[in-house]
């Protein structure tokens, strides 16, 4: 009897081990994105919402390298996506236990836990649906990319294809879309506005809801001067600043 078992047990883990290897197996590549010349094709939506091929790498004219980007704009998404950008291996457990503590209080999926690293990989790879199964693929994909890619490629590949706004993909775009110049120019009141857009760029859309997206900017520069991501007087000077957003396109 205990020998049927031990063959039951060993079968099912066998068959679980299978099911693992060609589940991976069936998840894309991600080494090809250590190359500063890929060529991957993404699938986007327009402004219309109509799809659309986007570029990954610098055949994209709209590409930023990572040192051509302003480090205001920089901190500002950390803090505001992912404080623990540079501790995690692609995962923040404590963010993954509080959503899943949400989700089962909830009884449906109402936080998201992903990581600047887990957006990565849902945006190259992934659809935007809300099921476990795709959250393990991100999970999965996010420690690989971790272990394949440096943090500065990471973020110079989540900032160059994230969405910004209605069909403004790329910060190259966002930069000149919302404020007419390139993302090296950006101040720290500008760079603060961008990453508050960056989480729902309808909700907080600053041209027909700039009071919210106010809100929660102070909030965020009030968050990276506890954190020490900016001086006192960088703060006082962000807040007096008044944002002079491009005209409505």
């Amino acid at each position: 009897m205990i020998r049927k078992i031990f063959i039951i047990i060993l079968a099912l883990l066998g068959a679980a081990a299978l099911w693992f290897g060609l589940w991976v197996r069936s998840l894309p590549a991600v080494e090809s994105l250590k190359k500063p010349d890929i060529g991957l094709c993404i699938k986007v939506k327009d402004a219309r919402g109509k799809p659309k091929d986007w570029i990954v790498g610098i055949k994209n004219r709209s590409w930023v390298p990572l040192n051509k980007i302003s480090p205001h704009l920089i901190n500002a998404v950390i803090a505001s996506e992912d404080d623990a950008f540079f501790q995690h291996n692609g995962f923040d457990l404590d963010e993954l236990k509080g959503a899943i503590k949400t989700d089962i209080e909830k009884k449906r999926f109402a936080r998201g836990a992903s990581t600047i690293t887990m957006q990565l990989a849902r945006n190259l790879y992934l659809s935007k649906e809300k099921t476990l199964t795709r959250k393990l693929k991100e999970a999965y994909l996010a420690y690989r990319l971790e272990n394949v890619l440096t943090k500065k490629r990471i973020l110079e590949l989540y900032l160059n294809i994230v969405e910004w706004g209605p069909g403004v993909y790329g910060i190259g775009e966002a930069s000149e879309y919302y404020f007419g110049k390139s993302p090296s120019e950006l101040n720290l009141k500008e760079a603060t506005l961008l990453a508050v857009i960056l989480p729902n760029p309808r909700y907080f859309n600053p041209y027909a809801k700039m009071a919210r997206v106010e809100k929660r900017q102070n909030f965020l520069l009030t968050r990276m001067l506890m954190e020490h991501d900016i001086q006192e007087a960088e703060y006082e000077s962000a807040i007096a600043t008044p944002v002079a957003l491009r005209g409505e396109l």
